[in-house]
């Protein structure tokens, strides 16, 4: 695949991402549903600290989230944990809606290039950049979950 083409597909699943967290009702993102380890929130904040956390390291940039990020929305974590005050679902969907582009002009022209270290595998930052959006819609799809449990009681 062309490296415009993943880009593109990158952006409109973002988009898709982004429009649906639109329609989810301030006074649940927080809430728990049984059967689920964390929240809307901490699911928002751990897509965009996934992407964050490995492609821009991976081409020798900083990450572009603030660190406390990092530590709020990490695998393993969940919001019982936190010490600080999140941000608020407008801030993760602001960022969310941005990171496409930082991402593409961050990584444009290097996604067949070698990984320094291996990443679950991976090989290229191509390969990373494919395995993100897979996991980005892994969440979605917990997240549309959440939803329905927590609007239908």
């Amino acid at each position: 695949m062309k490296e415009e083409q993943l880009f593109e597909q990158m952006k409109l699943w973002r988009k898709w991402t982004v429009e649906f967290l639109r329609t989810i009702p301030e006074e649940v993102v927080d809430q728990i549903p049984q059967g689920h380890n964390n929240s809307v929130r901490w699911n928002s904040g751990h897509i965009l600290v996934g992407w964050d956390n490995t492609l821009f390291p991976a081409v020798n940039e900083e990450r572009q989230i603030p660190q406390y990020y990092h530590l709020l929305f990490p695998n393993g974590s969940k919001p019982d944990d936190w010490t600080e005050e999140p941000p608020s679902m407008d801030e993760l969907i602001k960022q969310l809606e941005e990171q496409p582009i930082l991402i593409e002009q961050a990584c444009k022209g290097h996604l067949n290039e070698p990984l320094n270290e291996s990443f679950l595998g991976m090989k290229t930052l191509g390969d990373m950049l494919v395995f993100h959006m897979n996991h980005e819609n892994l969440h979605m799809g917990i997240i549309k979950s959440m939803k329905q449990m927590l609007l239908i009681k």
